[in-house]
């Protein structure tokens, strides 16, 4: 199973739609039963709160359910058991990279999937109101990170417990390549 939790400030809009968009790309693709999919917040800024109204806007018109979903902060054990911690943006990221010790290889940027946004923070809708514009910016880089998994653990069918947490797909480390091959 392919462990992957979506991280950001509050986790009330970006990862929270994160985890929706993607076990709903998860369930179409027919692979549920290969994947968990979670979100956490770096901050208690809104611990125990429901997803943001706009984001449940988006995820219901979508048919996406988070029924009893609220706003949980990351925590230490998180590190150990997700196979793959994705933040949403570069203060999300060094919160990430400081509080994960030896398992810093399991944690990415959203954007880093590919090489023509590596870098691209999601911006946070809470604050600017663009919830449409984040969604569809996270609806087409979790298309790509769907292939990857498809492509670099489902079809070569890496056992992810002996999975060895220094290493990273190649496309992540050799920008020059723009497909995905083994690792």
């Amino acid at each position: 199973m392919i462990k992957v939790l979506f991280v950001c400030l509050a986790n009330i809009s970006r990862s929270t739609m994160a985890e929706g968009v993607f076990k709903k790309k998860v369930i179409d693709a027919g692979l549920e039963e290969l994947f968990f999919i979670q979100s956490r917040a770096t901050t208690a800024f809104k611990l125990s709160s429901p997803p943001h109204e706009e984001t449940l806007k988006i995820l219901n018109k979508l048919d996406i359910e988070l029924s009893g979903k609220v706003s949980e902060k990351i925590i230490q054990k998180d590190y150990v058991y997700y196979d793959f911690i994705i933040g949403m943006d570069h203060i999300n990221m060094k919160y990430l990279q400081r509080h994960s010790g030896i398992y810093r290889d399991k944690v990415y940027l959203l954007s880093d999937i590919d090489p023509k946004t590596k870098d691209l923070d999601i911006p946070d809708p809470y604050y600017t109101g663009n919830f449409d514009e984040v969604y569809q910016m996270i609806n087409e880089l979790l298309d790509k990170w769907l292939t990857m998994f498809k492509m670099n653990k489902l079809l070569h069918f890496v056992d992810l417990n002996q999975y060895f947490i220094n290493q990273k797909p190649l496309f992540l480390r050799n920008l020059e390549y723009s497909y995905w091959d083994k690792e």
